[in-house]
């Protein structure tokens, strides 16, 4: 027979974490008991010398020594389970760590067990089957409480006894007003309207009040008949007995899928959601000097809310057109316009097209081709700047003839051959 002192509780074998690997042990340590008790006072070393060649030390894994009282290893797990939850230590094998510090608690923290540990090692408390904690988040673990830990909130751990005590969540009442979902499109902008603004129509599919329930997403008359299952609360609450204690969780209600509403209530046009998709025209203001890539907004012209909500935002990124006769960087217009040789040699008056009307330029004497000109405050308005455009540039084409005549060409020799003094642009 074992000691007082180090027997199991009545009852433990059958059906309790000791198990049948715990029997086996058990008698293992009696043969050890007996064989000691031929060389006399050394049996409780023997018994206590198995217990640390377990497999696994808890005291160790939990950082806390053999005489550690509650408090102290409950400091220790809060201290490891925070480093070391799979929630928020993304490093290889921190899942592992921390099944190894919730089994370690799980036996140092109840007092049975510690004591089954502390007289048979790991093979004592085997067979238990805890929930595999590495699998939940920390809300779910922990509860409120320890989620405000993280979060920088006030309270600490609280009660560690029930791991989480009562959900204080705020959850958003899904049969209250929902907002609409933002909208994003790409819209082609004409050339033009991107230089100076407009308007420009759009087409959006996006969720519309039902018309079958003016948006409430009940039917008529059965507005207040609420989810049998979850008293209209959308969630149902499940509660648990683990080793660390009481553990609360809240999913989804199966039978309304959270949305609070008896299924039979449910608007037959919408399901419940209170819009449904419709296609809608609508008028989106460009404002001047809009060029590619620049996202415009308009607000209140996403998805529609539902049940009273309000609406998201309709984002447009802008694709603004190529034109056939501008070239456009930033704020500025680029054209090119040809000039005789003639012309270029003695100077002359030209008209130039801008995105605004004619504009007429000044060509001087002994025009090089390919000389660039600018006209001021003649390019595209300048975004958000009132007043303010930028410039356009004209570059300078000099066209040769490719043949002549003969008395031109005589000219030409009689221009060459008096020109000997004259000094040419480099």
């Amino acid at each position: 027979r074992l000691p007082a002192s180090a027997r199991p509780a009545a009852g433990s074998l059958a059906g309790s974490a000791f198990g049948a690997g715990a029997a086996m042990l058990a008698g293992a340590a009696v043969g050890s008991c007996r064989r000691s008790r031929a060389n006399g006072s050394k049996a409780s070393t023997a018994v206590v010398r198995r217990a640390r060649g377990g497999a696994k030390d808890y005291y160790e894994i939990l950082g806390v020594s053999r005489n550690a009282n509650e408090k102290d290893i409950k400091a220790s797990f809060r201290k490891l389970a925070r480093q070391w939850h799979p929630d928020v230590n993304k490093e290889p094998g921190a899942q592992e760590k921390f099944q190894d510090i919730a089994k370690a608690y799980e036996v140092l923290g109840d007092a049975q067990k510690r004591q089954r540990f502390d007289q048979f090692g790991e093979e004592g408390v085997r067979g238990g089957g805890g929930p595999d904690m590495s699998q939940m988040n920390l809300d779910d673990l922990l509860g409120d409480v320890f989620s405000q830990f993280f979060s920088g909130g006030r309270g600490g751990m609280g009660g560690m006894g029930g791991m989480g005590g009562q959900q204080q969540q705020q959850r958003r009442n899904p049969r209250g007003p929902q907002k609409g979902s933002d909208l994003q499109c790409d819209v082609d902008i004409p050339f033009e309207t991107a230089c100076f603004g407009g308007e420009v129509p759009v087409n959006v599919r996006r969720e519309e009040p039902c018309g079958d329930c003016s948006g409430k997403g009940m039917k008529a008359g059965q507005e207040n008949k609420t989810c049998r299952q979850c008293n209209g609360q959308g969630v149902v609450m499940q509660v648990m007995q683990t080793p660390i204690g009481v553990m609360q969780t809240q999913q989804v209600c199966p039978t309304c899928q959270g949305a609070c509403i008896d299924p039979s209530a449910l608007c037959g046009g919408c399901r419940g959601k209170g819009t449904k998709p419709e296609v809608k025209k609508v008028s989106v203001k460009v404002p001047a000097g809009c060029a590619s890539g620049n996202q415009l907004r308009v607000r209140g012209e996403g998805d529609k809310g539902s049940k009273g909500g309000p609406s998201g935002d309709l984002y447009i990124a802008v694709k603004a057109a190529d034109s056939k006769e501008f070239t456009r960087e930033g704020f500025d217009i680029y054209t090119e316009s040809e000039i005789s040789a003639w012309d270029a040699m003695l100077g002359t008056q030209v008209v130039v097209n801008t995105i605004d009307g004619n504009a007429e330029i000044k060509v001087p004497v002994g025009t090089q081709p390919e000389t660039r000109m600018r006209i001021r405050n003649r390019g595209v308005p300048k975004l958000g700047k009132q007043g303010q455009r930028g410039d356009h540039y004209v570059t300078v084409k000099v066209v040769v003839p490719r043949t002549l005549t003969a008395k031109q060409a005589e000219l030409v020799r009689e221009l060459k051959a008096s020109n000997e003094k004259v000094v040419f642009a480099s």
